[in-house]
């Protein structure tokens, strides 16, 4: 048997451990130092699981705003094609189709507690149930009045921007109803739909609002939150109002300046002037009107309208006993239409709001110069 040489046992015993390897409690890690370990990995999972919620919630807000803001686009499109606004979706989640009620113009029906919901069907937008990035459904309200044949949801092409005009230029007269509107918790008489005092708040043709309450996630600037602390319909609570928590915070205003400014050009802007003159026994209660002085002479027989564009004059005159030839007299000089609230434009006596009950806002316009009184219907 061949043994170890001494040579290579001197140089084993030189890389050997002189004692056993052995983990003293000095080597170890103590229970504190573990607890504290523990702690920092506990910190770290806390952080990160806030930051996933903060850009998960960051993300659903960045959502809904943009989704807000293409409700806001279709329904002023929808005003383009249509000439009105949408009337809401009135049946209640999750029942809601999406579709405006009624489909055609009219009185918007079924909605007894508004805001009732976005009709994203008939906006033709993608929004399954009509719900924000909460799923919560988008609420809406909009600009309607209970006279058939009145307000932004029953107008055509020729006579929106006409009845958009007396909403915008006369929302402060005295008597006329504004519905929805914006107002804050000092208004005092809040159930009356108008804003009292001026300066409390403001009308506007829609509201689009998200039920979310996220203004404390994000400390965003906060925004309408819904209805009235008292509790009236269609009346909104102004920014300086902190969230009630009745609804979101989340709104996009549509008001009548947008539709305005976007839709109604010189071209587009129209009002129908009605023929209504019962001064005179039939049939003299036809009139004639000439546009610009142009010479030719539109018969306007009794019960009818026609329209005048913006810019446009127009001259009345008055027919023979058989109200079918005009006459060379004249009814007073003539009106000029500019939209403005002078008493020699036209349709200023219907827009002026005066007296109480308002004559109905539905682009048919009262005239009375000299002896020709065209009055509204």
């Amino acid at each position: 048997m061949v043994g170890t040489k001494k040579s290579e046992r001197i140089l084993l015993r030189a890389y050997l451990p002189k004692c056993p390897l052995r983990l003293t409690a000095q080597q170890g890690f103590s229970l504190i130092e573990i607890a504290v370990v523990m702690i920092i990995i506990g910190l770290i999972m806390t952080a990160g699981v806030t930051i996933f919620r903060s850009s998960i919630l960051s993300t659903k807000l960045s959502t809904t705003k943009t989704n807000l803001d293409n409700i806001k686009t279709s329904i002023i499109n929808f005003a383009v094609a249509n000439g009105r606004l949408p009337c809401p979706d009135s049946t209640i989640p999750p029942n809601n189709t999406g579709q405006s009620n009624p489909v055609g113009a009219g009185i918007c029906a079924g909605c007894a507690n508004p805001p009732c919901y976005v009709p994203f069907q008939t906006l033709q937008l993608q929004l399954p149930g009509g719900k924000d990035s909460f799923s919560n459904v988008f609420r809406y309200d909009i600009s309607q009045e209970i006279v058939a044949g009145t307000g932004l949801t029953n107008t055509t092409q020729d006579t929106f921007c006409g009845v958009l005009f007396e909403y915008l230029n006369h929302a402060t007269d005295t008597g006329v109803p504004r519905q929805p509107c914006v107002t804050d918790a000092n208004d005092p008489t809040p159930a009356n739909g108008q804003i009292d005092p001026p300066g409390q708040g403001y009308s506007v043709a829609a509201l689009i609002i998200s039920q979310t309450s996220i203004d404390n996630v994000f400390s965003a600037p906060p925004g309408l939150s819904g209805k009235n602390v008292v509790g009236v319909d269609r009346e909104y609570e102004m920014a300086t109002r902190a969230n009630d928590n009745a609804y979101g915070n989340l709104v996009s205003e549509l008001t009548y300046g947008d539709l305005y400014n976007k839709i109604c050009t010189a071209q587009k802007t129209k009002i129908r002037i009605q023929n209504n003159d019962l001064s005179m026994p039939p049939p003299q209660r036809n009139k004639c009107a000439e546009l610009n002085l142009s010479g030719n002479k539109i018969l306007v027989p009794a019960g009818t309208f026609f329209d005048l564009p913006q810019g446009n004059s127009v001259q009345f005159y008055t027919t023979d006993a058989t109200g079918t030839t005009c006459q060379p007299t004249t009814c007073g000089t003539p009106i000029t239409f500019n939209m403005t609230a002078v008493a020699t434009d036209a349709g200023n006596v219907d827009w002026m709001g005066l007296p109480f009950p308002v004559v109905t806002r539905n682009g048919r316009v009262q005239i009375t110069t000299g002896t020709c009184t065209l009055g509204d219907i």
